[in-house]
């Protein structure tokens, strides 16, 4: 009787699907820890920032998000398609840590609204598809001939309120 708990229990550990730990941990990865406190702090403060990593947190897409001090001229954050891998997709985001701290949180935020909207089209697999996407959804932003830029205008929308959430956070804190 034993023996057919034990292997019962075994058959089904074996037959239960697995996620792995790419699947399991955190999808949003902040490697630089200045940024990482800025981003805890977005979460902590803003109900939309918050639902916003809620959202992306869902999803099958891994955001491995850096702070960057050579970012091009005008362009204070962006994101790359890296890969995808299984149905998950790798997305780099680079943000200017040159810039405020609010500003970066809000470039964040309007980052990781691109992020969400790459994570919920599963079709989306490389980086002509997400061009593709970006035609569809969007309007292309800049094109140097080497680098094509889009927008969206849900990525516009929630960095702008997260710019105003700041401020307003920054201002009350300088009354007190």
């Amino acid at each position: 009787m034993t023996h057919r708990v034990v292997l019962t229990f075994v058959l089904f550990t074996l037959a239960a699907p697995h996620r792995s730990y790419a699947q399991s941990s955190p999808h949003i990865r902040v490697l630089d820890p200045i940024l990482k406190e800025l981003f805890d702090h977005g979460v902590g403060q803003s109900p939309t920032f918050r639902a916003l990593v809620e959202k992306v947190e869902a999803t099958p897409i891994l955001v491995f998000v850096e702070a960057d001090i050579r970012m091009p001229a005008r362009i204070g954050a962006r994101l790359s398609f890296v890969t995808s891998v299984n149905g998950l997709r790798y997305v780099r985001v680079h943000v200017d840590c040159t810039l405020s701290p609010r500003r970066q949180i809000a470039l964040l935020a309007h980052e990781l609204q691109h992020a969400l909207e790459i994570g919920e089209r599963t079709d989306i697999l490389d980086v002509e598809d997400m061009e593709s996407l970006y035609e569809n959804i969007g309007f292309e932003s800049l094109d140097n001939g080497s680098h094509k830029s889009f927008e969206t205008e849900a990525a516009l929308s929630v960095s702008a309120p997260s710019m105003k959430r700041w401020e307003c956070d920054t201002r009350e804190r300088r009354e007190r």
